[in-house]
């Protein structure tokens, strides 16, 4: 099956692209610069666009039989704020539309964020979302993006929604694997200190679990379906202990009271819209790490033979990774 894949150049969708190869589909990535695509696996085509380019992802588009659309714009804040719409959601409109002029399948890779905080409980896939409220523009507009989704398999479109928990482990370092950003942080000893008490429940996922999980949709995800690919429901304190286990490093001494956290980042993120540039923290993240973000993969296992990795074994295979890498010391 050709397959076009978006958001290659990510952590993620580099991922599910070699996973798909692998698996005897033939990859077109679409990308803006081809030379970016330094995972590109053997045989791959490459197609040069941009998201915002309606016709650009038409032509990608074409011989298609399937889209894994996993392109968004992942960032925690940019002066531009429209680019989060024109990206996340305007681009999942193109690749409907390409989808459409081509009868090709879309596989689309919305966030738990759009399912919204879970505080206390177990969330899946049809559990209504239970806040109105979006903490910055990434959760606002991949929110948005899933509701255009989700009406359009209730039209008949073939598309496929799957929900990645917090994907982690060996690949890109982008600000899509954040997770594996703190642990260096960490461990060069850049990171200030642990937000709130760690207390807070998040579900993760090791990446190549995902990428299994995509590969295995790809054949048997009914049109109109949706899937958590997630993993284990677990705390800051539990992978900071577990990476203490691998590298004998300590977990952070401080922990951060979220107001305190809180007025950090609203002062990074007033300075950058002065300045321009890029806060590491902003208030809104914050108030994300405040909340709870834990999702049951149930279906996804029944229906799809979905496997999960432990938070412990997960960290283990990231650090393996992080000193042959030269990242960590051995």
């Amino acid at each position: 099956m050709k397959v076009l894949v978006t958001g290659v150049t990510g952590f993620l969708g580099g991922r599910i692209a070699t996973r798909l190869a692998e698996a005897g589909h033939e990859i077109r990535g679409f990308v803006r610069d081809p030379a970016r695509w330094t995972g590109r696996p053997a045989r791959a085509e490459t197609a040069a666009g941009d998201m915002t380019d309606r016709d650009s992802i038409l032509r990608a588009a074409q011989g298609c039989a399937a889209i894994v659309h996993t392109a968004a714009h992942v960032k925690v804040w940019s002066k531009d704020r429209s680019i989060f719409d024109r990206v996340t959601v305007g681009g999942l409109r193109n690749v409907l539309d390409a989808a459409a002029a081509n009868r090709a399948r879309v596989f689309y890779t919305s966030s738990f964020l759009a399912l919204g905080p879970t505080d206390g409980t177990t969330f899946d896939e049809e559990t209504p979302r239970a806040t109105a409220f979006a903490h910055n523009d990434y959760e606002r507009t991949k929110w948005a993006a899933d509701k255009i989704a989700r009406e359009a398999g209730a039209s008949g479109a073939p598309i496929v929604r799957i929900y990645p928990g917090v994907v982690y482990g060996p690949g890109t370092i982008t600000a899509g694997n954040h997770v594996v950003q703190n642990l260096l942080m960490h461990a060069r000893g850049k990171l200030p200190g642990m937000l709130g008490a760690g207390d807070r429940r998040m579900c993760f996922a090791y990446v190549d679990d995902v990428a299994d999980g995509f590969a295995v949709a790809l054949e048997k995800a009914k049109d109109g379906s949706a899937y958590i690919l997630g993993g284990d429901n677990r705390t800051l304190v539990d992978l900071f202990a577990a990476f203490e286990k691998e590298t004998g490093i300590r977990p952070p001494r401080l922990k951060i009271p979220y107001w305190a956290a809180r007025a950090v980042g609203r002062m990074q993120r007033w300075r950058a819209e002065l300045t321009g540039k890029e806060p590491e923290l902003t208030d809104e993240v914050v108030r994300i790490y405040a909340r709870e973000w834990a999702y049951s993969s149930a279906r996804a296992i029944r229906d799809l033979g979905y496997r999960t990795t432990k938070l412990e074994d997960g960290v283990k295979k990231t650090v393996a990774w992080l000193k042959q890498s030269g990242e960590l010391p051995s």
